[in-house]
């Protein structure tokens, strides 16, 4: 039978009073058979033996205690539970009180996430330092001990510091699969229990055909549980060298992020190369919640000039970088958000003396969650100010009440009132208008809407499918406006007929330009199966729409630019989690088999293979968009649970396009190792960008970091 001896009474009383560690913790010990040897001042326990000591426990086939030495021996299946979860195996150790100090053969030691030490021998200090001879580390799974892990450190001695959280290595062999392919002196990482320490990250290797060749050597500061600083100097063999910084940090109520990098170098233009130019950017991203209500924030994005960031192959380079401040306050009824934004231009696309500022922009929405005797009541409000150093500026301010009466008939039709004034006044400077001088000066405008919406949703449940069909229409009347060439159109340049416009009291997204023709017939179709038995879906919508007047101010093949528009839609097809079809589509109305635009979408899967493919075409509108067409595809394919293949490519097909991109990746991924071989072929030319080919190989080692390396491979 199983003794249990309370130490807390029997030793501190009978025995030895020093078993105790610093915190007064008591010792219980479990065993089969526990002997008591007066004359030897032993204490030896065998079958099971078991020691607890507040959050550590021992656990032997055979403990022997010596009260003279205040030390324990134990043997056979040995573990050792830490108060920080990890787990000492070993097949003798001695130990004294606390477990703080002793020496062990053939140790292990397993950490919280599965990563392991093992050595031949080792001792322990302090209660805190573990060192250990001929020993190895590795996060991969070990249990066959015929196959040899993915990755393991080797070692001719470990040290493990359990209060500074710290391996360290001396003479260490980086082995993959088995082969020594790395060697350095020394070598230190945090342990697995961490989740920030300070220290040097894995280094990275790219080459690049203009810049030669890059190496990182990231430094991360942990400088407190909420805050930390990542310091990266680049080495840059064909210009001089870049320093890069990132700072985070979280507050109760939020977060900052600030990223910033600087270089003296060169830089080249299309006409004239400038040698010794600082070149850098800082990013400054903040969110913070003030209460329950209100929270803010700010987005700064800048760049010292605009080819900087695609130069130097930084994350987050794009044609314009846009900086913006908000306040944002909302509750059931009540919707406040004020910004400002000033984009800085990163294309010769575009022109910066001609890329607005806007400061501010305020916008106010109320909407009523209780019916009233009139319905629905909403209002929104909004204050615009916009200027250029180049073109037209304009201050704005539009107040617009809206009632909604939605009311349904005993047959299940619905019906919808809407009656909409838009109120806007405008101060406007530097307006172009032809054959006349820029207009200065005011501009008020009243412009109510009246919709009369209608629709019968219809539903049938047969054979476990579910069929849907609504057709709806809507009547819209409003006064004839056209275009009022003294007032900028700033929020409906880019319109695109689409499905979403239907059924909306007016066509154009915004309220800066307005329809010549205001009075119309909008009219769809809606329907959809469901079956639940067989994973199927298929939905479907076509809709039109009848101006009672000819003349418009749309843009030619825009869809809008004939009294009756033409045919707007979708078609989609779902078959169960393998097989995904959707297809959006503008049909020429005079034409029933030409279509202006087209978008389609498949995404299926094939054995192992995830395909998707997109399609989409689009007629050149006048004043609005160039043609465009455009078509990609991704594969991602998996042979097994470790490895798996991608590749995508995209084409610009219209005539002046080409190819935009191609990536190919293969990835092995098992739980200690993600290894991703690429290769990129960038197509893009702007400046002193040209398109390049990249190839590229990462590794990331579980609880070690990642190694990155990369070759331009461009002539």
């Amino acid at each position: 039978m199983k003794k249990i001896i309370l130490l807390l009474f029997s030793i501190i009383f009978l025995f030895n009073k020093n078993l105790l560690s610093k915190d007064n913790a008591p010792f219980i010990l479990n065993a089969q058979k526990i002997v008591n040897n007066h004359n030897e001042s032993k204490v030896i326990a065998t079958g099971d033996v078991e020691v607890i000591q507040g959050k550590e426990v021992l656990r032997a086939d055979y403990l022997e205690f010596d009260k003279i030495k205040n030390k324990a021996y134990v043997k056979g299946n040995v573990s050792i539970l830490d108060e920080d979860g990890v787990v000492y195996f070993a097949d003798y150790a001695e130990v004294d009180k606390g477990f703080k100090n002793g020496l062990t053969k053939n140790i292990s030691i397993l950490f919280p996430d599965n990563s392991k030490v093992a050595a031949a021998s080792g001792k322990r200090f302090k209660g805190t330092i573990s060192r250990l001879k001929k020993a190895l580390y590795t996060a991969c799974n070990c249990d066959d001990p015929n196959k040899k892990p993915t990755w393991q450190i080797k070692a001719s001695e470990v040290v493990h510091d359990s209060k500074r959280k710290k391996i360290s290595y001396k003479n260490a062999f980086l082995e993959f699969l088995g082969f020594p392919v790395a060697y350095t002196p020394y070598y230190s990482h945090p342990d697995p229990s961490v989740k920030r320490q300070s220290g040097f990250l894995f280094p990275s290797y790219t080459s690049n055909s203009e810049l030669g060749t890059i190496i990182s050597t990231p430094y991360y500061y942990a400088l407190s549980p909420y805050k930390d600083l990542t310091i990266e100097p680049k080495y840059i063999s064909n210009q001089r060298p870049l320093m890069y910084a990132e700072y985070r940090q979280r507050f109760r109520n939020g977060e900052l992020n600030i990223e910033s990098s600087f270089t003296n170098a060169d830089r080249r233009t299309r006409v004239k190369t400038y040698s010794n130019k600082n070149r850098g950017h800082l990013f400054i991203d903040g969110k913070f919640d003030h209460n329950d209500f209100w929270r803010y924030g700010f987005n700064i994005k800048r760049t010292t000039d605009d080819t900087y960031l695609a130069r130097y192959m930084f994350e987050g380079a794009s044609d314009r970088l846009q900086s913006d401040f908000f306040i944002e306050g909302f509750d059931d009824e009540n919707y406040f958000y004020a910004t400002g934004i000033a984009t800085q231009v990163q294309s010769s696309t575009y022109q910066s003396n001609k890329t607005p500022l806007i400061l501010p922009s305020i916008n106010y929405n109320y909407q009523g969650s209780k019916k009233t005797k009139i319905g629905f009541v909403d209002f929104n409000a909004n204050f615009l100010s916009l200027t250029r150093r180049q073109g037209s500026d304009l201050r704005k301010i539009t107040l617009q009440p809206i009632i909604t009466y939605p009311f349904q008939d005993n047959l299940g039709n619905r019906f919808k009132f809407q009656a909409k004034t838009t109120v806007s006044s405008y101060m406007l400077s530097h307006v172009q208008r032809t054959n006349k001088n820029d207009f200065k000066g005011m501009k008020n405008r009243i412009h109510p809407e009246l919709l009369f919406g209608w629709d019968l949703p219809l539903q049938k449940k047969q054979n476990n499918s579910i069929f849907f069909l609504k057709p709806q229409a809507a009547l819209i009347l409003a006064p004839n406006r056209g275009g009022d060439e003294d007032i900028p159109n700033e929020d409906s340049d880019s319109f695109e007929f689409g499905e979403t416009h239907l059924f909306n009291s007016s066509l154009y997204p915004g309220d800066d330009k307005l329809e010549k023709s205001n009075q119309r017939i909008d009219y769809g179709l809606n329907f959809s199966i469901k079956s639940q038995e067989k994973n199927l879906s298929s939905d479907f919508f076509i809709g039109q729409s009848f101006r009672f007047r000819k003349n418009h101010n749309f843009g030619s093949k825009s869809g809008l630019d004939d009294q009756l528009s033409d045919l707007i839609g979708r078609i989609g097809f779902g078959f169960g989690k393998n097989l995904n079809l959707s297809y959006r589509f503008l049909i020429n109305k005079d034409s029933l088999f030409t279509s202006r635009r087209d978008q389609f979408t498949v995404s299926t899967k094939i054995y192992n293979t995830d395909v998707a493919i997109n399609y989409i075409y689009l007629e050149p509108t006048t004043g609005i968009s160039d043609e465009r067409e455009e078509f990609n595809i991704s594969l991602n394919h998996t042979f097994n649970d470790n490895y798996s293949l991608r590749y995508s490519i995209k084409e610009d097909l219209t005539s002046t396009g080409g190819m935009l991109g191609q990536k190919l990746a293969l990835t092995f991924n098992n739980e200690c190792l993600t290894t991703v071989i690429g290769l990129n072929r960038s197509y893009y030319l702007d400046r002193e960008i040209k398109p390049n080919d990249t190839f590229m190989i990462t590794f990331i080692f579980k609880t070690l970091g990642s190694i990155a390396t990369g070759r331009n491979i461009s002539n």
